[in-house]
């Protein structure tokens, strides 16, 4: 997995650039997430890399995804990756792009985990005091986990922060013994 990061990093820079230099984050993204998704399906994947020369398989890949989806800056793309034999790699090419492409339009994907779900109004005033605090823009995705008992947990790339009823609760206790 970090070898593929680490393959995908210069294929995720190179479609960042061009996508800010065109404005065409949201193209960019769509297309991306599509050829993830199809280098996602072993089967698939596998299908492509059985073709006799990189370029049938770019072809096959192109035709799937059809001109909605890929301009011809998106088809070259494609046959470069192909031709490189890191097809296999495009999910990650995909990660990296939306990171870096967050980070560029300041904006942060949280995770809340609560025990039942939030009101409008308690999201949004987590939401708000997210994007103060980080002076981003938050896109939230919530999960529900009875298990937390009550409370919040946040999720922000690699930071935690655990509010729940629980982890106070297993604090508490390792306090008192």
């Amino acid at each position: 997995m970090a070898e593929n990061l680490t393959i995908a990093r210069p294929y995720a820079q190179a479609v960042f650039e061009i996508a800010k230099e065109d404005k065409s984050f949201e193209q960019w993204s769509n297309s991306l997430q599509a050829l993830s998704c199809a280098a996602s399906d072993e089967q698939f994947l596998a299908f492509l890399e059985a073709q006799s020369t990189s370029e049938l398989a770019a072809q096959k890949l192109i035709e799937l995804l059809g001109d909605d989806l890929l301009d011809e800056k998106g088809k070259n793309f494609v046959r470069v990756v192909s031709e490189n034999g890191r097809l296999a790699v495009l999910p990650e090419i995909y990660q990296d792009f939306v990171r870096l492409r967050d980070e560029f339009l300041h904006v942060k994907a949280v995770e809340l985990v609560t025990a039942r779900p939030l009101s409008k109004a308690d999201e949004k005033a987590i939401v708000d005091k997210l994007s103060k605090k980080y002076n981003a823009e938050i896109k939230v995705t919530s999960t529900i986990d009875p298990s937390i008992m009550g409370g919040v947990i946040i999720r922000i790339g690699d930071e935690v922060i655990d509010g729940s009823v629980k982890t106070n609760l297993s604090r508490l206790s390792s306090t008192l013994k």
